[in-house]
This record gives structure tokens, C-alpha cells and sequence, in this order.
């Protein structure tokens, strides 16, 4: 990066992380953007989002950053739960709006690379299609010496369906300064990383798909912890598909209002939070007395599209892998489409 300093606002979402906080900021601390060598370049901020804690994640982070000569950062206490909500907040306070780079991140994640962020950050200086760059989101479950049959499993599963994949993780991404700053987040979103690539990738609802707009950058990673039952791991993927739904719903009518306004769907997110914050759920309700069935048939063979890409060996391989799975998708949306009935869905953590 030539000429004047870039503004980097990195963006740790907190929601009762007392126990993992302090490991993720340590992590944080161990990127080389904190070097003296980047420093000349880069103005790094560091905030974390408390958003809704209940727990010690405000007093933990406050002291760690005043402790920590590396970081220039700050606190932001959000009283009200929901990590959109804590998005719009951030992207769009006082402090935000010259912000040349944001790094929107969990605050329970580890680095996998010293030089995650700054490869990110690269990747998007040099690219001229590119909106928003992520790495490799990785199961910490990778790194263990011995592993389960369920785990290998796992991992096998987690492989499949990330080949070729642009799905942005909100566990961790860098994006341009000014294309976060046009988007607003509807509130009480369960899956508000899939919300924003495709406000991304369709330029705002005004043009198709283009996946250039998304940049990943394969030779770094993060890790993260799976869901450590099965029980959890189901509450975890219904999580996935009621807003998976959700944000379909809200898709089909940002195509309408846009093409019939001519209004890009960041403000009419805006304006919408704004003048009636249950509208989300109003569409909701207007979808459920439209459709007999709520949830889509394509939801249902997910899986089976992703397997018809595979080469011959790997579908054979997977093949039983990709019969479980979707027999458990299909029960598991069932249960979706019958809590749906009686509820919308916004704000499932």
C-alpha cells in the first residue's frame, strides 16, 4: 500500500466471551499489522463490541486494552443483544465514517498465521473487482493429534462444502471502508454474514450476482471451536436455516423495491430500520399467508447440488457422508418449517 496511511478498524463482536476474550485479543495481538514495519502504513483501531454481555467481557477487554501498549483501542458497550445490530453501530458511528478498511471479527476465534490480517488487507489493496477478502475459517478441531470418527467426519464434511466456495464467514473478513458504510443491517438477523455478501456481490440488489466481489485468500486461516454436542450442533444448523429462510424472504423483496423504487437496497434498509423496526417481520408474516409451504424446496437438496459437482472418486466417497447429512437437513428443516409457523425467526443466536 503506497502514498498516505490507511485507516484499519477492526471490529471484535463480543456477546458474553468472558471465558474467550482474553484468547482472542492475545491472538490479535500476534499479527504482524502491529509491527513497527506496518505501522507505517496502517493507522490500526481496535474496538470491541459488547453487545448485550451480561457477563465480566466489558471489564476483561477495557483492562487488556489499557494494559496493552500494542493496541490503540476501545470498548464500545452496546446494551441491546444481536450482532447486527452491533454491526450497524459500528460501521456506521462518527469514528467509522473515513475508515479505510474494516475487520469485522468474533471474539472467540484464533489466528492461524501471523500475517492473517495483512494478507487480507493486501489482497484487497491489489485486487480492483474485490469488496470484502476472507481467509480459510478452520475447526479447531484440525489441530488435535487424535481425533474422533465423528470428527474426521466432521472435518471430511467441512471440506466438501467449502470447494469452490465464496460463502463469506462472519467469524472473520476484511471489506472496503466505503462499500460497508452504503449497507445497514436488518435487526435480529440469525445469519447477517450471508445478508452482507449478498448486498455485496449484487451491488446492492441493482445488478446479478458477480462473485469477484468476494476475495479469498486460501494460504491463511483462523480457527474456531465446533459446537461441542450434537445437541448443540442441531440448535447450531437450525440457527443456519431459519436464517437462511429469513434472508431469502428479505432478498425477494429487496429485487421488488429496488427495481420498482430505484432505490438501492442499503437505504431501503436504512429507511426501513428506521421507520418501522418490525419490518422484517412483517414480511415474514406476509410470506407465511402467501405460501402453503414455507420453507422452499431447494432448501432440501443443498447438499445433493454441492455432491454433483464432485469428481466420480469423491462422490462415491462421500456419497454415504451426504445421504446422512441430508436425511438430518430435511428433519431438521421440518422442525424449522413448524417453529415458523408460529414465530419469525429474527433474532435466533
Amino acid at each position: 500500500m503506497n502514498g498516505k496511511k490507511k485507516t484499519v478498524s477492526i471490529g471484535i463482536f463480543a456477546h458474553n466471551e468472558a471465558g474467550n476474550i482474553t484468547r482472542t485479543l492475545d491472538s490479535l495481538v500476534s499479527q504482524d499489522i502491529f509491527e513497527d514495519i506496518l505501522s507505517k502504513t496502517h493507522d490500526i483501531y481496535v474496538s470491541v463490541i459488547a453487545n448485550g454481555c451480561t457477563d465480566s467481557t466489558v471489564e476483561i477487554s477495557q483492562v487488556y486494552l489499557k494494559k496493552n501498549p500494542k493496541i490503540v483501542g476501545k470498548v464500545l458497550k452496546i446494551d441491546k443483544p444481536g450482532k447486527s445490530n452491533a454491526w450497524n453501530e459500528f460501521i456506521h458511528s462518527a469514528d467509522s465514517q473515513l475508515v479505510d478498511y474494516f475487520v469485522c471479527m468474533d471474539s472467540d476465534i484464533t489466528f492461524g498465521n501471523c500475517n492473517v490480517i495483512s494478507s487480507l488487507l493486501d489482497a484487497l489493496a491489489n485486487s480492483n473487482e474485490a469488496y470484502l477478502s476472507i481467509d480459510v475459517a478452520q475447526k479447531d478441531t484440525v489441530l488435535k493429534t487424535r481425533k474422533s470418527i465423528f470428527e474426521h467426519i466432521s472435518l471430511f464434511f467441512s471440506g466438501l462444502m467449502k470447494q469452490g466456495s465464496t460463502a463469506v464467514a462472519g467469524s472473520l473478513y476484511c471489506a472496503r471502508g466505503e462499500k460497508l458504510r452504503q449497507i445497514s443491517m436488518p435487526d435480529g438477523l440469525p445469519v447477517e454474514d450471508g445478508f452482507l455478501r449478498a448486498m455485496l456481490v449484487t451491488e446492492l440488489f441493482t445488478q446479478k450476482d458477480n462473485n469477484q466481489r468476494i476475495l479469498v485468500v486460501d494460504n491463511v486461516c483462523h480457527y474456531f471451536t465446533p459446537d461441542p454436542s450434537i445437541k448443540s450442533l442441531f440448535r447450531h444448523e437450525e440457527r443456519l436455516l431459519i436464517g437462511t429462510f429469513i434472508n431469502s424472504v428479505i432478498y425477494g423483496y429487496l429485487w421488488e423495491e429496488v427495481a420498482s423504487t430505484g432505490i438501492n437496497a442499503g437505504a431501503l434498509v436504512a429507511k426501513n430500520n428506521r421507520d418501522n423496526p418490525c419490518w422484517v417481520e412483517d414480511l415474514i408474516n406476509i410470506y407465511r399467508d402467501s405460501y402453503k409451504t414455507i420453507i422452499p424446496k431447494h432448501f432440501y437438496h443443498k447438499y445433493w447440488k454441492r455432491w454433483e459437482g464432485l469428481s466420480t472418486t469423491k462422490k462415491i466417497i462421500s456419497f454415504p457422508i451426504i445421504s446422512i447429512a441430508s436425511i438430518i437437513r430435511y428433519f431438521l428443516l421440518k422442525k424449522v418449517e413448524r417453529r415458523l409457523v408460529h414465530e419469525s425467526g429474527l433474532g435466533v443466536w
